[in-house]
């Protein structure tokens, strides 16, 4: 069960990790691009709220921990209605095409399509 709780923890680090990089990245560009607004680009009120406080690395690093908070409940309620790999496999989706949205919007910023 330990080595269930840490390998989850690691792979939720890294979907987190993937996402949180991919928008400093994004953000960046938009800002050394000359953009006066670059946080305008962040969908997330909650995330852009956090950046206007905090910084962006100040903000991107409280809202790690927030969504890990966040995502962990998220697979705690999922399995309590299904077995854990399809809980896994849900979080892994969504994850994934948040993770595939930044990528894209990556690619647009730096001109690259």
């Amino acid at each position: 069960m330990v080595i269930k709780i840490y390998s989850l923890l690691v792979v939720f680090l890294i979907l987190i990790f993937l996402d949180k990089s991919l928008t400093m990245w994004n953000l960046s560009i938009l800002r050394d691009q000359g953009h006066a607004n670059y946080l305008d680009a962040e969908k997330n009120m909650a995330a852009k709220w956090l950046f206007e406080r905090c910084g962006l690395l100040g903000g991107t690093l409280i809202f790690g921990v927030i969504t890990l908070g966040t995502l962990s409940l998220c697979f705690w309620g999922l399995k309590s209605i299904m077995n854990e790999y399809q809980a896994l496999w849900i979080i892994f989706l969504l994850y994934g095409a948040v993770i595939g949205g930044n990528t894209f919007q990556l690619i647009k910023n730096m001109k690259l399509i």
